[in-house]
């Protein structure tokens, strides 16, 4: 008699129960043994079942518990069936659920009608397949045969969009195709080099006729805009602008006074801005053969600063700037916030300090925050007289902007000033300005916007920086605000100064987003007698056109008419070349 070992035992014993086992199972089980998919639909028995079917009862088991895995969520069946998974098509995988119900006898009948819903939905056509089964997914017709004309019809029917050149490119192609070329290892292996540079920018033409609040306005002026961008990395360049047909918000005109034309020649090669910007982590890892460890964006010279779209600040000033970009705050449930901060030691414009621009300094920060379902703008700048530390004051901001209902967007903003120590009549930066803009979003969002701003100021309330050019704080509240910089048009009271009031309009852009037109009404009014431009009610009714004669040039008009309580009515008609390259 052999003896066998009681491992070796069990293991004989283990086997001849499996394989007694698999000769009770049924055709299905068994199909399900040979290692060929099996379907997840689950084969009903009733709870009486013979020794046999006790035997496929626990192979149902271990497919409903398989198909738990899969997560198909269960139904609710008659007392002493097993729950079986409800229709449930995954478009994901293009796999559907269980689609198969009990029928009278106790067997699973395949929902054939299911089936063809789900074909026809899919667009395959007639599909005849097991519903359950992890089989591949049937393809429609068109996917069995190759159509080289069809694939090569993508790059057929691209064209070239007509683009203007920069009048000088040197290096690569500002609208270049093909792959970038290596760069060189000047700056390091991780911050190559490539030189590249660009000089670009527009000239402008208007004819104007009309009067402004300083008098009449006829004349024929152009201003031309010149950047020059020398780029040495991705992320590093040095960059300038001038306008050398302008001077002080002068230009170069033709005045016609008293029947006779008079020329203006203005001329002024001085650089407007000029300045540095590049990321000092880009930097030090190029430097150190690693790559970047941080962004941090620097700037250094004689730079611009738009904040809360110019705004609280629109000017170019000497100084320099730093931001902290891409961060999040879970405590204060920030999505993304970025923080700006920045110091102006010369060049600020500003009515604060009269027409010195050399007069003060100034030291802030801003910061943009994503969260609450809006975004945030904030911002804090002191500015320092040089030699009337009275004239000193703070400068504060911040504006909440989101949309509501899927109708209105609305930005709220609130710019308060305080700090100066001198008698009333001096005071030349106080009180603030409260700002409402709305925009309706139509069933058109980007061909229909109308919109309603509206503001309320009480003393005088400044912005950090303003360029002459840029206008004044309220240009963003409707065109009867807003400086053409060109040919000084006719506006209401752009300061904010002791006023109230607002502008309602509808910006209309033509189905191909080629033309604009604006129509406008605006009114404001005094609360004080501070103001001396405005003395009573102001009401305004504007309008402006513009289209594109080509990729590089268009032509916009201008009509406004300002009637003012005691004081001359503005009004004023222009048309307007601009030619950008």
């Amino acid at each position: 008699m052999i003896m066998l070992q009681p491992r070796l035992s069990i293991q004989c014993l283990v086997v001849l129960s499996v394989t007694c086992s698999l000769t009770m199972l049924t055709p299905a089980d068994a199909l399900a043994q040979t290692g060929r998919p099996r379907p997840t639909r689950l084969p009903i028995v009733a709870p009486d079942s013979s020794p046999a079917q006790q035997v496929h009862n626990h192979a149902e088991t271990v497919e409903r518990d398989e198909a738990s895995r899969f997560q198909l969520p269960p139904s609710q069946t008659e007392a002493g069936r097993f729950p079986q998974p409800q229709p449930n098509y995954d478009f994901a995988s293009h796999s559907a659920a269980s689609l198969s119900s009990p029928d009278t006898a106790g067997q699973s009948v395949l929902q054939e009608e299911s089936a063809a819903d789900f074909a026809k939905s899919a667009g395959l056509g007639n599909l005849t397949h097991f519903a359950d089964d992890f089989s591949p997914t049937p393809l429609p017709e068109q996917s069995n045969w190759h159509d080289g004309a069809r694939e090569q019809w993508v790059y057929d029917a691209k064209a070239a969009v007509p683009t203007q050149s920069p009048w000088i490119e040197w290096g690569r192609t500002f609208y270049g195709d093909g792959i970038t070329p290596r760069g060189k290892n000047w700056f390091g292996s991780t911050n190559l080099a490539r030189p590249e540079f660009y000089l670009y920018g527009d000239f402008r033409s208007g004819i104007s006729t009309g009067r402004n609040a300083a008098g009449r306005t006829d004349n024929w002026a152009s201003r031309l805009n010149l950047d020059m961008d020398l780029r040495l990395t991705d992320s590093e360049r040095f960059h300038g602008f001038i306008g050398p047909l302008d001077r002080n918000n002068q230009f170069n005109r033709i005045d016609f006074q008293g029947g006779e034309f008079d020329y203006q020649g203005v001329f002024d090669p001085n650089f407007v801005t000029a300045f540095f910007e590049g990321d000092l982590g880009a930097m030090w890892g190029g430097f150190h053969g690693k790559s970047s460890p941080a962004e941090m964006p620097v700037t250094i010279g004689l730079i611009p600063l738009l904040f809360q779209n110019g705004i609280w600040m629109e000017d170019a000033v000497t100084g320099a700037a730093f931001a902290i970009p891409a961060r999040h705050s879970r405590a204060l449930n920030w999505a993304n916030f970025d923080w700006t901060f920045f110091a102006a030691i010369d060049q600020i414009n500003s009515a604060a300090f009269g027409t010195d621009k050399h007069a003060a300094q100034a030291f802030g920060t801003a910061c943009f925050i994503d969260a609450y379902d809006g975004y945030i703008e904030a911002g804090y700048a002191y500015l320092r007289d040089r030699d009337d530390t009275r004239r000193s004051y703070h400068n504060m901001t911040i504006s909440f902007t989101k949309r509501y209902l899927d109708r209105i967007s609305n930005s709220l903003r609130l710019i308060i000033n305080t700090g100066q120590n001198l008698p009333d009549a001096d005071v030349t930066a106080d009180g603030g300005l409260f700002l409402w803009e709305n925009s309706l979003i139509t069933a058109s969002p980007l061909t229909v916007v109308p919109y309603a701003n509206f503001f309320y100021g009480w003393g005088r309330p400044q912005s950090v920086a303003r360029a002459g050019g840029s206008g004044g704080i309220l240009r963003n509240t409707g065109i009867n605000f807003d400086t053409d910089g060109l040919n000084g048009f006719a506006t209401l009271d752009p300061t904010g100064f002791d006023t109230a009031g607002g502008s309602i309009g509808v910006d209309l852009i033509g189905n191909q987003l080629d033309r604009q037109l604006l129509v406008e009404a605006s009114y404001l009014t005094e609360h004080g007698d501070s103001n001396l431009a405005v003395q009573g009610d102001q009401f305004g009714l504007g309008s402006r056109y513009q289209f594109p004669i080509s990729n590089r040039t268009l032509l916009r008009f201008d009509v406004m008419h300002g009637w003012r309580s005691d004081l001359p009515n503005v009004y004023g008609t222009r048309m307007e070349y601009r030619w950008k390259f």
